[in-house]
């Protein structure tokens, strides 16, 4: 037993990139294999600054932080926005940098996702997806601030603050229940998992 124990150790995660198909790909692949391989990792310690990405990948990212059976705790190491904030909510433990912020805002999506020619039912179509979207996410937001913070957010203030765009430094995000406490975290010299934007380009698909 106290083998096993000395065994365990904190994986760390430096993740700086947009939230896209291959940024979630690498991310839930890097923890799987990790499973697969008979690794005994204890907690999963994730440095987290995005300016934000896809939106359904960010839901999906969220659902698994919160399925995998390890601690998770995870720092805001300087902007959480966007499509970042749903996957940042999904950790146990939420930690801040000094400074730090979040953003959040209504679901945008590319013009791509229309046609070169569309009618109304398209609009329809993207409309009914932009507010199912925006509905999820406050209610994630709602789900996990309720009870972390002096005041609590409901979920007509997220609606209003979705609206208007609205960005939470450290001292109103703690307030609000999005991060536990400020704390300034120590990467370990060694062993940490680095996600970027640069490094994810180097990556076939």
């Amino acid at each position: 037993m106290d083998e096993q124990i000395q065994q365990k150790k904190i994986q760390y995660i430096w993740c700086s990139a947009t939230i896209t198909k291959k940024m979630e790909d690498v991310f839930t692949a890097f923890i799987n294999n990790q499973a697969q391989s008979g690794q005994n990792i204890s907690e999963y310690v994730v440095c987290l600054s995005t300016l934000g990405g896809n939106p359904f990948y960010a839901v999906n990212l969220y659902n698994f932080v919160k399925s995998i059976p390890q601690k998770t705790t995870v720092y805001n190491m300087g902007s959480v926005f966007s499509a970042g904030v749903p996957f940042f909510l999904g950790f146990q433990n939420r930690i801040g940098v000094p400074d730090c912020s979040f953003l959040i805002h209504q679901t945008t999506l590319p013009r791509t996702t229309l046609p070169e020619q569309f009618n109304l039912v398209d609009l329809e179509t993207q409309k009914t997806t932009l507010l199912a979207t925006d509905d999820k996410t406050q209610k994630i937001i709602q789900k996990e601030t309720a009870g972390k913070g002096q005041k609590t957010l409901n979920l007509s203030a997220i609606r209003k603050a979705f609206q208007n765009t609205t960005t939470y430094t450290a001292t109103e995000a703690q307030k609000f229940g999005f991060i536990d406490k400020v704390e300034q975290p120590k990467l370990p010299e060694s062993g940490v998992l680095y996600i970027t934007d640069q490094y994810l380009a180097t990556l076939p698909g």
